[in-house]
């Protein structure tokens, strides 16, 4: 009895350190070890601070884009609307408006630009790639007629203090808050038949119809729920930035696919989960962070943003090759 038992426990200690959230674990460690001996000031107060909301944009969309590459879909309009709808806040709110009617309206607005996404995908069967860039577009242009290119500052002190709130004196409120929707969101995808299906979907679709699953009301369903997270996503960062800007968000869904990716979700869909995500969102903006303090220009920051995005596609690659080689192993 004790042997099997010391067998079932050796087996559980390989499962745990060959996983790929395990993996991501010690990467971290090792990237904020490095940057630590760099610049001691790497793990201040103040930069892991600033390491918490870096990671706050990419980590929140990488929430909604990682529920929708699971299923098989892709949103490259996320940033935008995030983008727009933390504008949209900041001119409601400079009419005097209370900003909890202006974050109706502005989620209001988050589920009109998710219905028009499904509409896209559903009814016209465009590919959700090329009919999310062209609304992310969009947008882009229609921020800059809006705003006149020009960022536009709140002054509602109740609605400014929210991106400033400390929690427990010592997390900044929008890390704990996407902490807290990875946690919502890993429960929905592992333990509900919402979550099944939606995997479902994304590792065969037509499979999936055939066993009476409505994918498009689940791929509806996904699209709105990420425009949704985008919109709050935005409306946080022009809670923290004390205005809407036109360049708030935009571009971060870049920052989310490698986050999504980097943290297990599969680009061909069905796979991944969000504590990977949630690990991959901390590493990205450790790593990113650790560029900035130890001195390298801005230029060489893009090309590692750019070098991450490549890798998280080869890891994917990779992964994708050896789950088809084990499908036909079995």
């Amino acid at each position: 009895m004790k042997t099997s038992n010391n067998g079932n426990l050796r087996r559980k200690i390989k499962r745990i350190t060959s996983s790929k959230e395990f993996t991501l674990i010690l990467v971290l460690v090792a990237v904020i070890i490095v940057f630590w001996l760099i610049n001691p000031n790497y793990l201040s107060a103040k930069n892991v601070k600033g390491i918490m909301n870096s990671a706050f944009a990419m980590g929140m969309l990488a929430i909604g884009i990682g529920c929708l590459m699971i299923a098989g879909q892709i949103d490259l309009s996320a940033g935008a609307t995030g983008m727009l709808g933390g504008i949209i806040m900041a001119i409601l709110l400079r009419t005097g408006m209370p900003w909890g009617v202006a974050l109706i309206i502005v989620m209001a607005f988050g589920v009109v630009v998710g219905l028009v996404n499904a509409f896209f995908v559903n009814v016209m069967h465009f590919m959700s790639f090329i009919s999310t860039l062209a609304l992310s577009t969009a947008f882009g242009g229609i921020a800059l007629i809006i705003t006149n290119a020009q960022n536009i500052s709140i002054g509602n002190k109740s609605f400014t203090e929210i991106g400033a709130y400390m929690v427990f004196g010592a997390i900044p409120f929008p890390f704990a808050l996407m902490i807290i929707i990875f946690i919502l969101y890993g429960i929905m995808l592992s333990f509900t038949g919402f979550g099944r299906r939606t995997y479902m979907i994304g590792c065969n679709q037509n499979a999936a119809r055939l066993a009476g699953i409505n994918a498009k009301k689940i791929t509806t369903i996904l699209f709105v729920n990420g425009s949704l997270i985008s919109c709050l996503t935005g409306i946080i960062m022009a809670s923290r930035m004390h205005m809407g800007s036109p360049t708030s968000v935009t571009g971060a869904e870049m920052d989310a696919i490698t986050v999504a990716v980097l943290g297990g979700i599969a680009f061909t869909g069905g796979a991944g989960n969000m504590f990977g995500v949630a690990i991959g969102a901390v590493l990205i903006a450790a790593f990113q962070n650790g560029l900035l303090i130890a001195g390298l220009s801005s230029y060489y920051q893009i090309v590692a943003k750019g070098l991450l995005l490549i890798a998280a596609l080869l890891i994917d690659y990779s992964r994708e090759r050896a789950r088809k080689k084990a499908l036909m192993i079995h």
